[in-house]
């Protein structure tokens, strides 16, 4: 299964990650997961791709997403919003090639998506704060 969405055509705060343990459903929101949606379509047992109105790729749900991921990554996988490096890049005052450097050496906490960085506000926050924290000791 591929899908391939270009991270700029997405809607603001559009892609988001949740795992509900109480119906062990795993959501990835590639629009925002109030959008209308048209129809859904089963592309295999338990995978599930939601459409919206104008027919695009709005969500996946994942039924039963225990017993195809281990436990401890679901409880990490819930996400708010993905944002680019160049914008976590504006919003830290880092310049986006440090940035990148600091993903891949795995000190920034990102991945890639659709060829392009991503990481989200909160782990960006923990990096600044680490950074801080080596600066001050």
């Amino acid at each position: 299964m591929v899908i391939q969405t270009k991270l700029h055509d997405m809607p603001k705060g559009a892609l988001k990650i949740e795992y509900d343990p109480e119906v062990d459903v795993l959501s990835i929101y590639l629009q925002r997961p109030d959008a209308a949606l048209s129809y859904s379509k089963e592309i295999e047992p338990g995978v599930i791709l939601n459409y919206a109105e104008d027919s695009s790729l709005s969500s996946i749900e994942i039924l039963d997403a225990s017993k195809r991921y281990p436990s401890e990554q679901l409880a990490a996988s819930s996400i708010d919003e993905f944002i680019d490096l160049k914008t976590a890049s504006q919003l830290a005052g880092i310049a986006p090639v440090t940035l990148r450097t600091q993903a891949e050496k795995g000190k920034l906490w990102a991945l890639r998506l659709a060829g392009q960085w991503v990481t989200t506000r909160e782990r960006l926050q923990q990096y600044i704060d680490s950074r801080s924290r080596k600066a001050k000791g």
